[in-house]
């Protein structure tokens, strides 16, 4: 047996934390512990037969023929040239009825009258390329995508017969700012698999109807609260929905996030998961944060200490939360196809765009290269080196292709979820 190369061990003044960020497994030890047997195959070989169990079983420790490494890089692969799975999100337009100061679509907008357009479009390509895989997933994103809930339940209302006709699978997600949410659109999204459903709240209540207000300039914080409160009752029952609230922490403290969540019915607070994430500068939006992702353990264990979940990965050993690096892309208002959105001013995240006849039209060099960027981490030898491989895999694919090098992402963002 030997010490698997991806154990990792943080202490913090009151304990210490142990992760196998390829197994996905913790312990939590007192702060004097001793974790020798974490590191040296030696004081492992002292323990209990018990205790050396407990550590093969959690990958702590794993057999000396064993390529941890090859194995990460093998599912990796295995996951980004899947082509049974197929994930398509859909932005028919960016506009939104809120004004968020750091929105990084706020400087790009689109014809109303395309959106009709877009879905025939749309329909065509789906009709050809959605039967050649045996699931499909579809995310609805935008700007606020209900804005346009007609015509995006209209289309999932066709996959759904569409589905049945040739024998695939299909889910749905939505981001939204739940302004538009009701429980009729809930309902229709429901029918159709929906998995996952993600509202946002600003840190606390003055933050938010500071940053978050609508385009007239009323506030949103109390409206939303109300609306999670009486919507995530109808989504108990769906065993495999995960009702997201995200918790942008900008300048704010983790009493004042604390105010938030109480104001989340005890109830209702274990069918919510929560996506912590501290406001980032970008191209459109360059302001102080007194908060960062170094910080998040401690707004992690308020959400648990409250009732709720903290959202792990949605999926594992990959770069990029958002975009999984898989058969994917943003279908963006004017038919182009991107890897990502997060810079709508970087062309070589555009990997091609659709013809008024649904027929992709692909740009291969920018293809090369988002790929050649995502496998970066398995040659780079910081990256091979790393114990946090399995959660980063070198970070966002986006940075490599704008900068040509690497932005590792952090413990507490890529790792830390997994205690909880």
């Amino acid at each position: 047996m030997k010490i698997s190369q991806y154990n990792i061990e943080k202490k913090y003044d009151d304990k210490i934390l142990i992760y196998n960020s390829f197994s996905k497994a913790s312990i939590i030890l007192e702060k004097n512990s001793n974790t020798d047997m974490f590191k040296d195959i030696d004081s492992f070989n002292k323990l209990s037969e018990e205790e050396k169990k407990i550590l093969i079983d959690q990958g702590f420790v794993v057999d000396d023929d064993r390529d941890e490494f090859s194995e990460i890089k093998y599912i990796y692969e295995q996951k980004y040239f899947d082509t049974e799975f197929f994930n398509i999100v859909l932005v028919p337009s960016l506009l939104c009825n809120f004004a968020c100061p750091y929105c990084f679509e706020k400087n790009f907008d689109y014809d109303r009258s395309r959106v009709k357009k877009y879905f025939s479009t749309l329909k065509k390509y789906a009709s050809k390329n959605f039967k050649m895989h045996k699931v499909v997933q579809i995310s609805l994103f935008g700007g606020e995508p209900l804005l346009y809930s007609g015509e995006c339940l209209e289309f999932l209302d066709w996959v759904k017969e569409d589905s049945i006709k040739n024998g695939y699978e299909y889910f749905t997600s939505i981001v939204t700012n739940g302004s538009l949410l009701n429980k009729d659109i809930l309902n229709r999204l429901l029918s159709h698999n929906l998995y996952s459903l993600q509202i946002t709240i600003d840190s606390d209540k003055e933050n938010h109807d500071n940053m978050r207000k609508f385009k007239d300039g009323r506030p949103s914080f109390d409206l939303l609260i109300n609306k999670i409160n009486e919507l995530v009752p109808m989504t108990i029952k769906y065993e495999k929905l995960k009702f997201i609230m995200r918790i942008n922490l900008n300048n704010t403290s983790v009493d004042k996030v604390s105010e938030t969540l109480k104001r989340i019915k005890i109830k209702n607070r274990k069918y919510i998961h929560l996506l912590i994430r501290a406001i980032y500068n970008t191209h459109a939006y360059n302001e102080t944060n007194t908060n960062s992702v170094s910080e998040l353990l401690e707004y992690f264990e308020l959400g648990d200490k409250l009732g709720f979940n903290v959202l792990k990965e949605k999926y594992y050993y990959q770069t990029c939360e958002a975009c999984g690096d898989r058969k994917f892309f943003y279908l963006m208002p004017d038919l182009t196809l991107r890897k990502c959105i997060n810079d709508l001013g970087f062309e070589e995240s555009c990997i091609g765009r659709l013809d008024d006849e649904g027929e992709p039209h692909l740009n291969a060099s920018n293809i090369v290269n988002w790929y050649k960027n995502c496998m970066s981490a398995f040659i780079d030898k910081d990256c091979v080196n790393c114990k946090m491989l399995p959660d980063c895999l070198g970070g966002c694919p986006l940075y490599k292709c704008k900068y040509n090098k690497k932005s590792c992402r952090t413990f507490d963002m890529s790792c830390l979820p997994f205690m909880f």
